[in-house]
């Protein structure tokens, strides 16, 4: 039996299995919670506040969650999406942003949500 774990480990958390591997999810979560930072708090996002960050759980397994920026658009900046229009439960889905040299996961509102 597979579990399903985020982040990766090297073995299974429950079996200590070394025999992993990666699976694909569809990318289709909910927002579970979300702060909206006010204050300066790394110097990257310093001319962001107020941003949001959600914690998303995906909709293969709810006990997985990823944290990330609710956007408008892949590219689009941090601070675009009014926080006050963030609602706990909404459909989300993720998109890959390139940020320096990674590709960090951001969420944008799924459609018909």
């Amino acid at each position: 039996m597979w579990a399903v774990a985020f982040p990766a480990r090297p073995m299974c958390p429950d079996c200590r299995s070394l025999d992993v591997r990666w699976v694909a999810t569809s990318g289709r979560a909910t927002v579970w919670s979300f702060v909206v930072p006010h204050p300066r708090l790394l110097p990257r996002t310093a001319s962001s506040p107020p941003y949001n960050v959600v914690v998303v759980a995906l909709d293969q397994d709810a006990t997985i969650r990823m944290v990330g920026n609710l956007v408008s658009t892949v590219d689009g900046p941090i601070n675009e999406i009014d926080p006050a229009t963030i609602e706990i439960g909404e459909p989300v889905q993720v998109v890959f942003a390139a940020v320096d040299d990674v590709a960090l996961p951001r969420w944008v509102r799924a459609p018909g949500g």
